[in-house]
């Protein structure tokens, strides 16, 4: 009886604490870049403060991390006067000669990208504004706050922009990018769920605690 009781404990463990599967994607492949939807912005003219991004699908909103607030940044095309590098394929999905939409987070350090709805990919290109090597950090949380995973790299302000871009079986709510310094963000691209772990209602956990309780009488009769 002791074990049937350990294993129904472990079992309510394994069903409670969710397993998240989070995998980084390294670079905008082919396989990337098929899988994923762009949002382009390049109509939205250079210098206008953007409060969200959308094509119709999804809305990407940009928020204080702190306060919650707006915190809209500005459109620039890059490489261009207004945002002078970038990097080209493979490390960017800007092929050689092109131009890239990006996003300057008007000074501020670090921006949330809310999503209108969860995906199961998200990414973007990043660089930072000084030309220097400096360290940028991306948080990948689900709708509950709960950290899904992070990546961290070093990348060049001197065309040396890089991609953020994860996939996760726990969809994808928001991001809190942030820097050493200001940066610029363009490519954002994403994916929808293609269905996703079946999550039991509270009801259907509260009557399989009930059952795991109803052993402990047995046990102590015994």
């Amino acid at each position: 009886m002791k074990k049937v009781l350990s294993l129904c404990a472990l079992m309510l463990v394994m069903w409670v604490i969710p397993a998240y599967a989070f995998t980084p994607i390294s670079s905008p492949d082919a396989s990337y870049l098929a899988s994923t939807t762009y949002i382009n912005i390049a109509s939205i003219w250079d210098g206008t403060n953007v409060p969200s991004i959308t094509d119709g699908t999804l809305t990407v909103s940009f928020v204080d991390p702190g306060s919650g607030g707006a915190l809209p940044m500005k459109k620039y095309t890059a490489p261009n006067v207004t945002w002078a590098t970038w990097s080209a394929a493979p490390d960017s999905q800007r092929g050689p000669g092109d131009t890239l939409p990006v996003l300057f987070s008007n000074g501020a350090t670090a921006v949330r990208f809310n999503l209108s709805m969860p995906v199961s990919t998200f990414g973007f290109e990043a660089e930072p504004n000084p030309f220097a090597v400096y360290t940028l950090t991306a948080l990948f949380y689900d709708a509950s706050d709960n950290l899904l995973g992070s990546i961290t790299q070093n990348v060049d302000g001197n065309a040396g922009a890089r991609l953020f871009a994860a996939s996760s079986s726990t969809p994808i709510s928001y991001v809190v990018f942030s820097g050493q310094v200001d940066w610029a963000a363009g490519a954002f691209r994403y994916a929808l769920p293609q269905g996703g772990p079946v999550i039991p209602e509270p009801t259907t956990m509260a009557l399989f605690g009930a059952g795991l309780l109803g052993f402990l009488p047995l046990r102590r009769r015994r």
